[in-house]
């Protein structure tokens, strides 16, 4: 029922520095590699204020195209269509959270920021020079520990262990250590020769025990290969943090990258009764519609029958104010806007975000395709493709996968951040209507420096019916409402229509 639209040869010997300028270009590609998608980051991020200030100077210039002449509207070649068919209820619309779709872009550095941080702090513990020492301690202990507990005599395969794990304590990283290379790292390491030692015979006493024939270890010598390891210190770590600029980058701004927003709650759709659904007489569909817009005030369908009906009635006041909140809870649908085009036609006023969406160019038309609350939801998706797309980028500094993940991430960086311009643009176009406060004036009025009628007309200032206005705070059955920065006043509460449920 609803429609929705050549270099020359250099050799060696002729470049003494050859090997310095390969260093130096290993040097800036492993650079390179590390910060490209910090880079994609910071230019997305110029591009998100770049868009802002399009969007600043395009509102600019849609409220300079409204405050033309009213007669602008009734020239136009032929009057929109009106629909009078009553639709059935319960067709609930959404409350714009309060949240900038601009902001997903910073929600989308967090996945990858933390993956980088991760990525990069395991990189620095693993190149740390202690770490081989520390992980051959924890062996030694670990396996002299299980000796213990078999019982007999120490069996080859103890033996063969205990002698790598050896090794791996006194640094030595080579796959089959010799005694002269351990006495050697034991006597750099801790420059004892009573130590060096008792280790030096500890070893040969061990290859004895596995190599000789029908060799076995001397008796206490486990007990002397448990006190030897038990005095062994390890070895403090070099690197608690990531150490390279690489690395502190992504730290920096997963400590400082902070997002605070708070979402709105929705609320609960209301039951309607069915039989509505049959309701083809206006005034009976406005009396039913207005029983469910006290059930929720987010019923697009309901507001669109008030609105069908008080054009019927030539009320445009009404008219108008119901028709704009039925097109801002489902702006797609035809027959919302060509009543609210056709309203506004015959009343003669319009709010100036209003003209760029239903009488602007096919472009200027695009945000109609979804509500404000909508453009919100595919800016969250655009943010998952931004946060898949930079994350995989990451991925492929630290994973073997470099090509896939490449070209998987750019991709995703390049969709997302398509979608997301896109998204923020249209969210832009609805200006004061996508904040979850606004209001619409029913009638003209002066706006009050106080809640009271005691004040002077002069010290009021007008405004129009048709008005898009912004709550601030209520007092009674008076509400402060805002028209723009420099226009806050107070007018009772009758006067003014909100275009959005509250959120409970």
């Amino acid at each position: 029922m609803l429609s929705t639209g050549d270099r020359p040869d250099h050799s060696t010997s002729a470049r003494p520095d050859h090997h310095q300028t390969t260093v130096t270009m290993t040097f800036f590609a492993s650079a390179r590699d590390h910060l490209k998608p910090w880079l994609l980051c910071g230019s997305l991020l110029c591009t998100s204020m770049a868009h802002h200030s399009i969007a600043a100077a395009a509102d600019e210039a849609a409220t300079a195209t409204a405050n033309t002449s009213e007669s602008s509207i009734a020239t136009a070649e032929a009057p929109p269509p009106v629909h009078y068919d009553a639709l059935p209820l319960g067709s609930n619309g959404r409350t714009p959270a309060a949240l900038d779709p601009a902001w997903l872009l910073l929600l989308a550095l967090v996945l990858p920021a933390a993956t980088w941080v991760g990525m990069a702090w395991k990189r620095a513990l693993d190149e740390d020079p202690t770490r081989l020492r520390r992980s051959g301690v924890r062996e030694l202990r670990k396996l002299l520990a299980r000796m213990r507990r078999a019982p007999g005599t120490p069996e080859p395969q103890y033996l063969h262990a205990w002698l790598r794990a050896t090794a791996r304590t006194w640094g030595v990283g080579v796959s089959a250590p010799t005694g002269k290379q351990v006495t050697q790292a034991t006597l750099s390491l801790t420059g004892d020769e009573a130590v060096t030692r008792n280790w030096r015979e500890l070893w040969q006493a061990t290859e004895r025990g596995l190599f000789a024939a029908g060799g076995r270890t001397p008796n206490g010598w486990l007990d002397e290969a448990s006190r030897a390891a038990a005095a062994v210190v390890p070895p403090r770590r070099e690197r608690l943090f990531p150490n390279r600029l690489a690395y502190w980058i992504p730290s920096l701004a997963a400590a400082t990258l902070t997002l605070s927003c708070f979402m709105s709650v929705q609320p609960a759709r209301a039951d309607v009764d069915e039989a509505a659904a049959a309701i083809v007489d206006l005034t009976t569909a406005n009396e039913a519609a207005l029983k469910a817009l006290e059930a929720n005030w987010n019923d697009w369908a309901a507001h669109y029958n008030v609105a069908a009906y008080n054009i019927q009635h030539e009320n445009w006041n009404a008219a108008i104010a119901h028709a704009t909140a039925s097109f801002l809870l489902n702006p797609s649908a035809k027959e919302t806007r060509d009543n609210l085009r056709y309203a506004i036609t015959q009343a003669q006023t319009m709010d100036s975000t209003l003209r760029p969406m239903l009488f602007g160019s096919w472009y200027q038309r695009i945000p109609v395709l979804l509500s404000a609350s909508g453009w919100q939801r595919l800016g969250l998706f655009a943010g998952l493709l931004l946060t898949a797309g930079l994350t995989a980028l990451v991925l492929s500094i630290y994973l073997p996968m470099r090509k896939p993940l490449l070209i998987g991430g750019g991709g995703g960086l390049a969709a997302g951040l398509i979608v997301m311009t896109v998204a923020i643009s249209s969210w832009n176009a609805y200006g004061k209507l996508h904040d979850a406060t606004a209001c619409i004036l029913l009638q003209p009025i002066n706006l009050s420096p106080a809640p009271t009628d005691l004040v002077p007309r002069e010290e009021t200032s007008p405004a129009n019916a048709g008005t898009i206005v912004q709550t601030r705070r209520s007092f009674l059955t008076w509400s402060q409402i805002a028209v723009d920065q420099d226009h806050v006043g107070w007018v009772r509460r009758t006067a003014v229509m909100p275009l959005y449920a509250r959120a409970s």
